[in-house]
């Protein structure tokens, strides 16, 4: 499949380097405070950056992302429903990570109809071969799925500069010394060096009973891809899932935060 390149995340210095994305959020514009939607408000893209064309559209959509002919409230854990589902794949040449949900129309609170809200990012696959235990960590920590305010004018949202962060370079020892003596790490290496062997799909399942958080288990599978070469021939079929009812093709990693009990691995 081609897709457009996305040339972000050049390093800067020696310990430490700018990781980027440009983004692209798809729901409804929310209202003061709560971000309250009208409910004849409609569904657009509500921002997108600088750079990043509408031949990219395509290739966002959440339905494709998540594998879906259509996203209802069930195609996400029940767990998982506040914050979202997140998923985090490549396409082409570019590394896209998604976080999609259903709010209530009168607010995070509110007992309203429920609309669909996504924010996704899109940043340099390499980049991220690179750096997966720190892009996954700031998806973790940053990426949200809320309504743009429908006070900020179109012009500035629908051109807005990319987000970036400053991050410390990893230890490549440490990484190791961590991976190591970690029970989690076994079962995702075996799934990625299994399905570099075979090239079949595989899945490997984790839940409450494994992480107590969804960013406890992003912060694992992160240094986990931080151990794989940049040769590693499956790199573009990796997926790392949360929240998601199904899993997705290729080599997937899920966290399933409602699973409280040991799961048969597939």
């Amino acid at each position: 499949m081609r897709v457009p390149l996305m040339a972000m995340g050049a390093p800067a210095g020696e310990e430490s380097c700018i990781i980027s994305f440009h983004r692209l959020h798809y729901g409804k514009l929310g209202e003061g405070e709560e971000r309250r939607v009208p409910p004849s408000a409609g569904y657009a893209v509500t921002r997108r950056s600088r750079g990043l064309g509408r031949e990219w559209d395509p290739y966002l959509s959440p339905l494709r992302l998540m594998g879906l002919r259509r996203f209802e409230p069930d195609a996400i854990d029940i767990d998982a429903r506040t914050t979202g589902c997140l998923v985090a794949r490549s396409v082409g040449d570019s590394i896209v990570l998604m976080r999609a949900r259903f709010r209530p129309e009168d607010g995070e609170r509110g007992f309203g109809r429920l609309h669909q809200q996504a924010a996704i990012w899109v940043g340099a696959l390499e980049f991220f071969q690179r750096h997966p235990a720190a892009s996954l960590s700031v998806a973790a920590q940053e990426l949200r799925a809320l309504p743009d305010l429908a006070v900020e004018s179109e012009a500035a949202r629908l051109n807005d500069p990319p987000l970036s962060w400053r991050i410390a370079r990893l230890d490549a020892e440490g990484v190791r010394h961590v991976v190591e003596r970690s029970d989690w790490a076994i079962p995702m290496l075996e799934l990625l060096l299994e399905g570099a062997e075979t090239g079949a799909d595989a899945v490997r399942d984790f839940g409450a009973h494994d992480f107590a958080s969804e960013a406890e288990f992003l912060a694992a599978v992160g240094l986990t891809l931080q151990m794989l070469p940049r040769a590693f021939p499956r790199w573009r079929d990796i997926s790392v899932v949360s929240g998601l009812a199904h899993p997705l093709p290729g080599l997937c990693l899920r966290y399933v935060p409602s699973w409280r009990h040991a799961r048969a691995a597939a």
